[in-house]
């Protein structure tokens, strides 16, 4: 596996067909691009809150200098590690972490996704297949095809708001200061059973390319 900086996440999106699981504004992206309710449930239950069963696993890791958000201007740098890429019953579930370390900074300090610039946003990239994956959301939709714009952008601002994953965003999460907190996502499985995948995080983090997909329910590995 081989990190790159975010930037080459981002200019390959472009010519990627985005592929995400929501419950309303589907398009035709794909079979992927939508997820009936009990699907999402299914996929919610997957998510495990702030802990991972592969938290001593290290598939890559990257240290970069701590981003900077909307908030508080923390120093130091951040350590992004992937742990795993796991597909089972029709879900991808990505797990990593992130520790920030700041010894300017108090004991007791803590940094906000939005202090860092960081969306959780995990987005994976078959690259052979020209295609991308995002988190199932509960509600809302990635891709709307509601013809007015001020309306498609509210969707995609609640499917960002539901995405699964965890630790989401809110007004008492923070990540503590030499500490590491575990994030896992659940997106649609790749079509095609690709053995590698691109890996981003989350906007504003390291891309993480090649990353190993492990199949558990037999599939390709």
């Amino acid at each position: 596996m081989t990190p790159r900086p975010r930037t080459s996440a981002l200019l390959l999106a472009g010519a990627l067909l985005v592929l995400s699981g929501c419950t309303a504004g589907d398009d035709d992206a794909g079979p992927a691009s939508g997820a009936p309710a009990e699907e999402s449930a299914g996929a919610q239950e997957a998510a495990d809150p702030g802990t991972a069963s592969v938290a001593d696993q290290v598939m890559a890791e990257q240290k970069i200098a701590t981003p900077h958000g909307g908030g508080d201007a923390w120093g130091g740098d951040v350590t992004v590690t992937l742990r795993s890429v796991e597909v089972a019953d029709g879900t991808t579930t990505v797990r990593w972490a992130l520790r920030w370390d700041d010894d300017e900074a108090p004991a007791d300090a803590g940094a906000s996704y939005y202090d860092l610039g960081v969306e959780p946003s995990t987005t994976v990239t078959d690259r052979e297949g020209l295609k991308a994956y995002r988190p199932f959301c509960t509600e809302g939709a990635w891709q709307s095809d509601n013809e007015d714009p001020s309306k498609a952008s509210l969707e995609q601002i609640r499917c960002r708001e539901s995405m699964l994953v965890s630790p989401l965003e809110n007004i008492t999460f923070a990540f503590p200061n030499h500490g590491t907190i575990e994030v896992s996502a659940v997106l649609p499985a790749p079509e095609g059973e690709p053995a590698t995948v691109d890996v981003l995080p989350g906007e504003g983090l390291p891309l993480f390319t090649d990353a190993t997909v492990t199949y558990v329910d037999g599939g390709a590995a």
